[in-house]
């Protein structure tokens, strides 16, 4: 679709501390990758800014990328960002009488739900959070649909007036949010409601949500977390999107602005629901990740992006990756399915302290972000980070940081490492600094270890992708931790998830509630999926496909009777017109059950439910192509820039003289022994002593531990 309107795809991810591109000429099929500090008062400037950086290194203006573009794929951290910081809509509420304090009672694990487990063992400490709707701008209305869909008590439009007028004349709401009990399988109250808000107000910039058209599922305290959420950040989302459209625009651009999705796929930037926007630059990694295993015939492989601020780490298994069905937001549960991505509070800006009252080292959650940053950028950060013990060891280079656009004030970090960490422990900073690398890599081991064990495999069956901009140092300790043999670099790896958004689909996800017990008629599970494949394409029509270009994805979320929690299947398309079709469905979901939860766990005879599935339809559009490489000599000297020394926690003495590899110097089939460290502008590779990092023909660095 795109590739009759230009000659570039931009990719662009957001991150905590950097935004990165990814520009991918769409006839070479070569990429250019660039980065620039993210900007928090304004996160359009950080794009701005990470588009000339490429612009740069093409030799080439801005404005005639941007004219040569025909899309722009964005991932943004806007709408987490001002859930974080309590940047959001003034909000109201509307849900059936009686049932206006759900989200204020929640559910039991409300009171844990995304905390750390540093923070859950502080029980004592532990409190809601602070509501996004008090309970003032909670309102109730008489009405009432039961799990049939029949109509049980008609909704009282005098009252639903009554209190539409309170929330927007006495409490002076930006955005409303409606959303009824049993909204999802009959939603003609919800309707109603809409049309009596923009008839009382339609002048009025009111933003506006109902549940049965953003989430039509089951339980409605996920449900009313939703709706609340797409209220609370959809003005903000709304002003950074329309005012970067323009900007583009202004700058030269003529392509299409599409958004990354937590779901994986991608929509116009104006057709994007606001909360789907949440986590879409991991979810670009886990894209990119599976791309590659594709290519290079890897089933199972283990996805970490590290990062500026956090590890972000996902599973390919058997080549697929998985959706989340309860993902946590901040610090809610919503119903929302989006690619399975686990987080921890370990990046390049992870801080860490010395904790007085036991005399410990802790490092992380907190992160020192993009402002101020790691006390080596200059910038203003006074706490130590992970960043700074890297440089202090000697991995990074701090006259070649981003090319050597940002030099690294390596004495700075020592005195601050010396007076907060070394001091107050009586060790030597060194010691601190290798304290430091060594309690980050254990964070991140254990969590992968975590992620393995519950797919039913141990970790040393996987293949570790490690990207992100601090990926590539640490990924040799995690992995050893884990057994994991292989490590995969990739030329894009400090710019992964971009380069995976840039390779993303056009795709809508929609979710249905339906509650059969197995086994269902044939025709009524076929008539609920035609019937929602047919409003997906009504909704994809509006992006540009016909019925016939979109595929459709079929995932199932099933559970044994009785049960709470249900095993989600992903399923090719298929018709269901007879009473085998769907004993082949149960069949393989059973057999997908014992493949992660043991052989003969799964008796039949107790019976299974259908709870719901997703479907997603897929528009395809162009894509990166990984471009293979003449091989060279097999000479890595060529690729020698110099040595210096760097510390090997596993040597004894720490230091060792390391060989220092230019990595734009190295060629397919080169091998290079380790100690050894291979960087390149904006990525740095640590070989490990009795490592081998060899070259493929894709100019991916493997690392054999």
């Amino acid at each position: 679709m795109a590739a009759d309107q230009g000659k570039y795809i931009i990719g662009i991810d957001t991150g905590g501390t950097f935004t990165d591109a990814v520009v991918v000429d769409l006839k070479s099929g070569d990429t250019t990758v660039a980065k620039a500090p993210t900007t928090p008062r304004d996160f359009s400037i950080g794009v701005m800014d990470a588009v000339a950086e490429a612009a740069k290194t093409m030799n080439v203006s801005s404005r005639v990328l941007l004219e040569h573009c025909s899309m722009m794929k964005l991932g943004t951290t806007v709408g987490t960002n001002a859930i974080i910081v309590g940047k959001g809509a003034r909000v109201g509420f509307i849900t059936t009488k009686g049932f206006e304090d759900t989200t204020l009672i929640g559910r039991a694990i409300q009171r844990v739900d995304g905390l750390s487990d540093e923070d859950v063992r502080r029980m004592l400490r532990i409190r809601k959070p602070e509501p996004l709707v008090p309970k003032s701008r909670l309102k109730g209305v008489y009405e009432r649909i039961d799990f049939r869909g029949d109509v049980v008590v008609p909704l009282n439009v005098e009252d639903a007036i009554k209190q539409i007028r309170i929330l927007v004349e006495d409490e002076e709401v930006e955005a409303i949010g409606v959303s009824f009990l049993f909204s999802w399988v009959n939603p003609v109250h919800e309707q109603q409601m809409k049309g009596l808000i923009r008839e009382m107000y339609p002048d009025r910039d009111l933003f506006l949500t109902i549940s049965s058209e953003l989430v039509p599922l089951r339980r409605e305290y996920g449900r009313a977390n939703v709706v609340i959420l797409n209220c609370y950040i959809g003005k903000v989302m709304g002003r950074y999107l329309g005012n970067l459209a323009e900007g583009l625009r202004e700058a030269g651009f003529r392509g299409r602005l599409v958004v990354m999705q937590a779901n994986g796929g991608l929509l116009s930037w104006d057709r994007v629901p606001p909360v789907r926007t949440i986590s879409s630059g991991p979810a670009g990694g886990v894209i990119g990740s599976q791309y590659v295993a594709s290519l290079l015939g890897h089933p199972n492989v283990v996805s970490t992006d590290m990062g500026g601020t956090s590890l972000d780490a996902s599973l390919i298994r058997d080549g697929r990756w998985s959706y989340e069905r309860e993902p946590i937001i901040s610090r809610w549960r919503v119903m929302l399915p989006k690619v399975k991505v686990d987080s921890i509070g370990a990046g390049g800006g992870t801080i860490a302290r010395v904790d007085a009252a036991q005399g410990r080292l802790i490092v992380g959650p907190e992160s020192a972000g993009a402002a101020p940053g790691p006390v080596c950028y200059d910038t203003g950060g006074t706490e130590p980070t992970v960043c700074d013990a890297d440089l202090i060891l000697g991995f990074l280079n701090p006259d070649y940081f981003l090319g050597g656009r940002m030099k690294l004030n390596k004495s700075r970090a020592e005195d601050v490492m010396a007076a907060k960490i070394a001091g107050p422990l009586g060790m030597s900073v060194i010691e601190a600094a290798a304290g430091i690398f060594t309690i980050i890599n254990s964070h991140m081991a254990d969590l992968i270890r975590i992620l393995t064990m519950r797919a039913g495999l141990p970790p040393g069956e996987f293949v570790l992708y490690a990207f992100g901009g601090t990926g590539s140092m640490h990924a040799p300790y995690y992995a050893g931790d884990l057994g994991i043999k292989r490590i995969y670099c990739f030329p894009t790896s400090s710019v992964f998830s971009a380069f995976g958004i840039a390779g993303a689909d056009m795709m809508r996800t929609m979710s249905q509630s339906l509650g059969y017990r197995m086994p269902v008629e044939p025709d009524l599970l076929e008539a609920k999926i035609k019937q929602v494949e047919e409003s997906l394409s009504d909704e994809m029509g509006a992006e540009g496909f016909a019925r016939k270009d979109l595929s459709f994805k079929h995932t199932f979320n099933m559970r044994w009777a009785r049960q709470v929690l249900y095993h989600s299947v992903p399923m090719s398309p298929r018709p269901y017109r007879t009473g085998q079709d769907v004993a082949d469905l149960i069949e393989e979901w059973a057999r997908d059950f014992e493949r992660v939860y043991g052989k003969g766990v799964a008796y039949t005879r107790t019976g299974i439910e259908l709870v719901s599935m997703d479907i997603d339809a897929v528009g395809r559009v162009v894509k990166p192509v990984l471009r293979e490489y003449p091989r060279g000599d097999a000479k890595p000297s060529r690729a020698l820039k110099g040595n210096r020394d760097v510390f090997f926690p596993e040597r004894a003495g720490g230091f060792i003289r390391t060989a220092i590899y230019d990595y734009e110097e190295l060629r397919p089939d080169d091998v290079v022994e380790g100690p050894a460290v291979i960087e390149s502008a904006t990525n740095t590779i640590v070989v490990p002593p009795e490592t081998l990092a060899r070259v493929d023909t894709f100019m991916n660095v493997v690392l054999e531990l």
